[in-house]
């Protein structure tokens, strides 16, 4: 185990027996990184416990952005299996002690696989990882079986400001949404918002499109919508598109703007950040970030919610973007679709208010 790096205990409890793992890493004798790792520790009375493995072990070579050392590891039930078997989802947040710093705080990975709690075994589906969110801000995963029976995971978005920008504001990054995950049909991990975001809601939706409308039809309705703390739930069916999605923080003439976007060539969701803006942060070049996801029926759900700078992107309860824009134009509040030969199957806007209030 690497010297130094022994952090995040998670702790759930089944049956009479408790469960801990601890984030760390894995070496040779040599001193080469192996990889990050999520030590298991059982215990019946919280106080004494006992040893009993690596619940994984990652390979930092094959998968450089994993990281030498795994922080925050969260294990969460996602339903049973056809013959009964629990499946679970291992969420780990990649660390960098030994460099390189480029991919440092940036991406969660997870595997889904079964677990035995009698037999302390682990049996991930792969040894792939995967990314749970496209953007690079979305970090810091800890979670919970709330009393609903629900598995929810909350993240910090980490923000890209400079150090300057932090001081003078008095704050540095946020909270991501809560999200509640899933099994998918194909074994997968889905997840989504937590329903109670639907109290964020300020009045009546802004726009409320039920029935198939033009992409230029529903851009009419958005003209005077304005906002940088809105929520948007908006299906596309892609028809002849190559490319379709939504821009939000979109100056009047498109100077600025935060495009979320499919390609259906590549069959990726992506965001595109040339335009965003970046007033006060520390990258010159927010670039675009994408990954892969299969439309579902040939239609892509977005559930977005743009909380001044933070812009999270839900696509088919599945995948995720979480990204920041830092607009110079005070006029960068407008809302577009675009992508002629798709169609709006529905879209509501709301304005959303302080979950604080």
């Amino acid at each position: 185990v690497r010297f130094g790096d022994f952090r995040d205990p998670l702790v759930w409890q089944e049956g009479d027996t408790w469960f801990q793992l601890m984030g760390s890493g894995v070496q040779a004798t040599d001193g080469r990184d192996i990889g990050g790792t999520a030590l298991l520790y059982t215990s019946k009375n919280l106080t004494d416990w006992t040893y009993s493995g690596p619940l994984m072990v990652g390979d930092v070579a094959a998968h450089p952005k994993t990281g030498q050392v795994w922080e925050l590891p969260t294990f969460l039930p996602i339903g049973k299996d056809a013959q009964g078997r629990e499946r679970r989802a291992l969420l780990i947040n990649p660390a960098f002690p030994a460099g390189p710093g480029e991919y440092s705080s940036k991406y969660v990975y997870y595997w889904v696989g079964t677990w035995d709690a009698q037999a302390r075994r682990w049996t991930p589906d792969t040894t792939e990882p995967k990314l749970m969110d496209y953007g690079d801000h979305f970090t810091g995963p800890s979670g919970m079986v709330d009393d609903k029976g629900r598995s929810l995971v909350f993240s910090i978005a980490q923000d890209r400001r400079t150090e300057r920008a932090h001081y003078d504001a008095g704050w540095a990054h946020n909270a991501g949404l809560p999200v509640e995950l899933s099994m998918r049909p194909d074994g997968d991990l889905g997840f989504r918002p937590v329903e109670e975001v639907s109290r964020l809601h300020d009045g009546e939706p802004l726009v409320d499109i039920t029935t198939p409308t033009s992409i230029a039809a529903v851009n009419e309705r958005l003209a005077n919508v304005k906002g940088d703390m809105l929520h948007i739930k908006v299906t596309l069916e892609r028809g002849t598109a190559g490319t379709f999605g939504v821009d939000v923080l979109r100056s009047p003439g498109d100077e600025e703007r935060t495009r979320l976007f499919y390609d259906t060539a590549a069959a990726q969701l992506g965001v595109d950040r040339s335009r965003s803006g970046n007033n006060s942060s520390a990258e010159p070049n927010l670039g675009v970030h994408k990954g892969p996801l299969a439309l579902s029926n040939g239609q892509l759900t977005l559930d977005v919610f743009v909380d001044r700078s933070v812009i999270e992107a839900y696509a088919n309860s599945h995948k995720s973007i979480t990204t920041r824009a830092y607009p110079f134009r005070q006029d960068s509040l407008g809302l577009r679709l675009f992508g002629d030969g798709s169609t709006v199957k529905s879209m509501t806007v709301w304005k959303m208010g302080s979950m604080t209030d």
